[in-house]
């Protein structure tokens, strides 16, 4: 009984230790702000209290994009297509909550209604009434979601590699999201989330592991330890996502693109396809070269068949090259 005892004594000694060693502690509020936000940033506060960081930039004459960012993402990660498509369109774009300079919703609630009830409150601040909604990822499953809540805020619905989908074949999760749905990783991800575990959940969302900069890398690493933004994540993986709402996907009336890298492999192309099934008159285009991430991987080809859709529209003409 003494010799257990000690051996469980020694393993607590060896992970407290470990702990203290590995430990990435949150980073400072004020000096994200400074080093992350831009002169288009702004915050708006909503009934809460918690402040919503949002930008609001381009032409502001043309037609408005609302971009939603993924899981675990921020809304830098549309700055290529704003750089491409800021001539022609207005490009409206936000931290959900638990997301980059906004922080954790102080309920922590983190269900599509409470972050569509988020970006709705970014429309009304800038005075726009409709907009295309473009969502990658978890934030395509929040434009899909809001295309059924929401109707009357959105002109058209651009899903980029979505989630929400309901197909026989399964989902991989990429490593820090596997992490975070383990008991083990609840625990220790809020405390410990060293840089190189972000890394290797970003390569994993690229085709090309090589167009990943290490200032992406860092990017993300230091938002993700944005106050609250760990155990937000943690409690968003708690969240239920309705998988029910997907029988009603077929209902939705805007028109809708779906954008897909064809070397996703965390929502594989398969997923695309069921999308295109289920809404009637939605068209498909899928990049050889692109994972899950193709507005950062290949910004190019997505900012020209966002272009391109809305042309086809009848809505704006297209972005000179």
């Amino acid at each position: 009984m003494k010799k257990m005892i000690k051996i469980i004594l020694l393993l607590l000694v060896v992970l407290g230790a470990a702990f203290l060693i590995f430990r990435t502690p949150d980073t400072d509020r004020a000096d994200m702000i400074a080093k992350y936000g831009s002169e288009a940033s702004r915050f708006v506060e909503d009934s809460h209290g918690a402040k919503i960081h949002y930008r609001d930039e381009g032409n502001k004459d043309g037609p408005a994009l609302l971009l939603i960012h993924g899981s675990n993402s921020l809304l830098q990660t549309w700055e290529p297509v704003v750089a491409l498509l800021g001539v022609r369109y207005r490009l409206i774009s936000l931290d959900l909550y638990g997301h980059g300079l906004t922080g954790p919703h102080p309920t922590g609630a983190y269900d599509a209604d409470t972050n569509i009830a988020a970006a709705v409150r970014v429309l009304n601040t800038v005075g726009v009434d409709k907009a295309y909604w473009v969502g990658n990822s978890m934030g395509g499953w929040l434009s899909w979601r809001a295309g059924l809540s929401v109707p009357e805020r959105i002109s058209g619905l651009v899903l980029i590699d979505a989630s929400g989908a309901q197909v026989a074949e399964k989902i991989k999760p990429y490593l820090g999201a596997r992490l975070a749905r383990s008991s083990i990783g609840q625990i220790l991800l809020p405390e410990i989330t060293p840089r190189f575990l972000v890394k290797s959940s970003l390569e994993e969302n690229f085709a090309k592991p090589e167009r990943l900069t290490e200032a992406q890398v860092d990017r993300y690493w230091e938002l993700l330890r944005f106050p609250g933004n760990r155990q937000a994540a943690v409690d968003r993986g708690k969240t239920p996502r309705q998988p029910e709402k997907w029988d009603e996907v077929g209902t939705l009336e805007m028109p809708v693109l779906l954008l897909w890298g064809e070397q996703d492999s965390v929502i594989p192309v398969s997923h695309a396809r069921a999308f295109e099934a289920a809404i009637p008159g939605s068209k498909l285009i899928t990049y050889a070269d692109a994972g899950h991430l193709p507005m950062e991987e290949t910004p190019e080809q997505v900012a020209r068949d966002i272009d391109a859709w809305i042309q086809r529209l009848n809505v704006a003409p297209a972005v000179p090259e």
